[in-house]
């Protein structure tokens, strides 16, 4: 058996999702020693996100009630798409990993671009490939009628939020920090219609109840088209999304 590690490190000094301010953070630290906790966001490294993280779909599983077996050793088919900086994944590509994989009924489905091999400087997010929304919603259809719920990728994004969110948010120079003053501001005039926009992509799945997984790294190690896999995220009571720990098994 052979164990491989597919979960991006958690620095201290940098997390990629720092660049946007949704990024929300979560405390956690002993009541009388604040300063012995750890603060993580909910899209810090490696990260799961439920149907549940839209409104739309809140009344779906949360962290503390998604069944194990969805999580622990399921068998995954790998699909390979390259990409490079920037570029989308579109329906042609998805379905040509598809057709070739050929995964089974059930199975959840790893998609691995190469990006996550790569370094994780200040291109990572903002140059990650992602999916176009007609290969979101094509891939999602497929995953659907195969009675699959689990996405995991290689990639920084999902799709790319760039009719309000990205142009809105770096038009500040400099950039201001996550969670900052500005940051604050900025999400109260976002509203759910600018989100819906920005996010289709990632709502497209959710829409049909399938959990993501972004930011594996290391995919290129895996030498078999079918593995089984383990996501750990916190068990965060009625939680929507959690950083998480990834490993595949392969026989």
């Amino acid at each position: 058996m052979k164990f491989i590690e597919l979960t991006m490190p958690l620095n201290h000094q940098w997390m990629p999702d720092d660049i946007f301010p949704t990024s929300v953070k979560f405390f956690l630290g002993p009541r009388d020693h604040q300063e012995k906790g750890i603060v993580l966001g909910s899209d810090s490294g490696t990260c799961l996100t439920l149907p549940a993280m839209f409104s739309a779909f809140r009344k779906t599983a949360r962290l503390d009630r998604v069944p194990l077996e969805k999580l622990v050793l399921r068998s995954a088919t790998v699909a390979s798409i390259s990409k490079g900086a920037g570029e989308e994944i579109r329906r042609a590509d998805v379905q040509m990993a598809l057709d070739s994989a050929q995964p089974p009924k059930g199975d959840a489905l790893l998609i691995k671009t190469s990006w996550g091999d790569k370094s994780y400087g200040d291109c990572y997010v903002l140059g990650s490939p992602h999916f176009c929304l007609e290969g979101a919603q094509y891939l999602a259809q497929r995953m659907s009628e195969n009675q699959s719920d689990l996405l995991l990728v290689d990639t920084a994004l999902l799709g790319w939020p760039d009719k309000h969110l990205m142009p809105e948010w770096f038009s500040l120079l400099p950039t201001p920090a996550a969670e900052s003053a500005e940051a604050r501001m900025y999400l109260h005039l976002y509203n759910s219609d600018k989100a819906q926009k920005d996010f289709a992509v990632e709502i497209e799945f959710a829409r049909l109840g399938i959990m993501t997984v972004r930011k594996l790294i290391r995919c290129g190690q895996i030498s078999k088209d079918r593995i089984r896999i383990i996501v750990s995220p916190l068990k965060i009571v009625r939680g929507v999304a959690s950083t998480c720990r990834v490993v595949a098994l392969e026989d």
